[in-house]
């Protein structure tokens, strides 16, 4: 062997000996710390069952409340001290202290904000949930009234990470309320459809009950719809101040803003006046001045140089939304996009008028955008459709939430229109802010006015092929029949 060999050799097993030393010392650090964790995790468990009896039960539909030393979930019966008009709101706290529900030590769960985060105490978020409703055959399930002074306290906490965000989940349940089994199994209901799937046609629990189960099958947990995902609305004006004025006059005789339980309205005013800026004043301060208003103002976007296109908007007003105080923790937001001139449609004398349905639908609407819907058209198409039809290539499906009628298609068999609607604004920032960000000047159309001013027609480019809409497949949703309204269109400015 010549010196150069050995010399190599030698250095070849002084690293292997200190890769060696290292993965032994990464072992004992790692299990001295899995035992810690673990240690810490029994030791809370058994203060937590130590205190469950002192609680206070209800009697419910979901069974008896465990036995003294069980550590599983419970019923508790607690005030939630919230006002009616934030239930929406998120309740954060640190998991800290002694063990008990309102104040507990998760080890374990790593918070991967930051590495100086993981330092400090991880914090938690209350997900507040309710029953499933489900039924057999053809059958359309609508869900019950949730009681809000009971809640069921799972014991799923769900640890962070970078899809679900940088909190932990802590899922908790509300029943329906008494007497109410929680789901209402309409079989004469025009949207009650036969399921293909054929262990759905007999939908019924398959293993028999245990003596030691907490949870009844017809009111299993419903993880995946959280209580309500914040609404804001995002309006886009043009040198339309006379119209705007109009319309905000007729949301606010309608109540429109408070019903639709919105955090917030966002006004993107282009070429922003004078008269702009004065209506938005005193708009705001006819709401301040209104002792009964539960809804927000307005927020005004904007200055006399912005002429940003829908896709632009709509990626400013879900941006504000993410840095508003309610906005979700994760940026789960809905965002009811608007032009200027669109007035509640007040023909309510039967049963076609949607503003007398309104709570009803936009708490159907948050159901819906959690169950695979990104993009809600809140208008009829036309010509109007039925479950099933194929009108201009458009096919459709029945998809109820919460009991409230929808049709649904893709976007492959329905185009993009700028007519109210509300959106996922996760789905849009992800998938389609991209293309309104795309400064080519092949986005600016065919148009001499548009191509000069560098503007974007953002529903023809959604129509045309340049934006990746027509040959995708996202589910969009719309009113189902007979035909329903809930705006008009009205323009003032000539």
């Amino acid at each position: 062997m010549t010196n150069q060999q050995q010399h190599r050799s030698n250095h070849l097993s002084f690293g292997n000996a200190c890769i060696m030393l290292g993965g032994i010392l990464g072992y004992f650090i790692g299990t001295m710390n899995l035992r810690i964790g673990i240690g810490v995790r029994n030791e809370d468990t058994k203060t937590r069952s130590s205190q469950s009896h002192d609680r206070a039960y209800i009697d419910h539909p979901l069974g008896s409340p465990p036995e003294e030393g069980q550590s599983n979930a419970i019923w508790e019966a607690s005030s939630l001290n919230r006002d009616s008009n934030n239930k929406g709101n998120n309740n954060l706290r640190t998991i800290a202290g002694t063990g008990t529900s309102d104040q507990r030590r998760l080890s374990g769960l790593v918070d991967p904000r930051s590495v100086e985060s993981r330092l400090e105490q991880p914090l938690e978020r209350e997900v507040h949930i309710g029953t499933m409703c489900r039924c057999p055959g053809k059958a359309l399930p609508i869900p019950g009234e949730w009681s809000w002074d009971i809640r069921f306290h799972t014991d799923v906490v769900q640890p962070a990470s970078i899809a679900t965000g940088p909190m932990h989940k802590h899922f908790i349940v509300h029943p329906p309320i008494k007497g109410n089994d929680g789901c209402t199994c309409d079989q004469n209901n025009k949207m009650a459809e036969l399921s293909l799937d054929t262990s759905m046609i007999n939908l019924q629990r398959m293993c028999p009950d245990r003596d030691d189960q907490q949870y009844d099958w017809r009111t299993m947990p419903d993880f995946g719809v959280e209580e309500r995902l914040p609404l804001f609305v995002g309006v886009l004006s043009y040198k339309s101040p006379l119209s705007l004025n109009a319309t905000l006059h007729d949301w606010h005789h309608h109540r429109f803003l408070e019903r639709a339980n919105a955090q917030d309205v966002f006004v993107q005013l282009n070429r922003m006046s004078e008269q702009d800026k004065q209506i938005i004043q005193t708009h705001n301060d006819i709401l301040r001045d209104d002792a009964s208003w539960r809804g927000p103002t307005f927020t005004p976007l904007g200055s006399d140089q912005d002429n940003l296109h829908p896709g632009l908007a709509i990626g400013k007003f879900c941006r504000a939304a993410e840095n508003h105080p309610n906005s979700h923790p994760n940026g789960e937001n809905l965002m009811l996009w608007l032009e200027k001139d669109w007035h509640m449609h007040d023909d309510c004398n039967g049963p076609k008028c949607k503003l007398a349905q309104l709570e009803e639908m936009f708490y159907s609407i948050n159901g819906l955008m959690q169950r695979g819907v990104h993009y809600v058209r809140l208008t009829s198409p036309r010509p109007m459709t039925k479950p099933g039809d194929i009108v201009n290539n458009e096919r459709t499906w029945k998809c109820p939430s919460q009991g409230f009628p929808w049709l649904c298609t893709t976007s492959h068999q329905h185009h993009w229109t700028n007519l109210p609607a509300v959106i996922d604004c996760k789905w849009f920032l992800r998938y389609l802010e991209p293309y309104a960000l795309f400064n080519d000047p092949i986005m600016y159309g065919c148009r001499p006015g548009q191509a000069r001013n560098k503007y974007c027609d953002w529903e023809h480019a959604m129509q045309d092929g340049r934006v990746a809409w027509t040959n995708s497949n996202w589910v969009v949703a719309h009113f189902a029949p007979p035909r329903m309204k809930l705006f008009d269109h009205h323009e003032v400015d000539s």
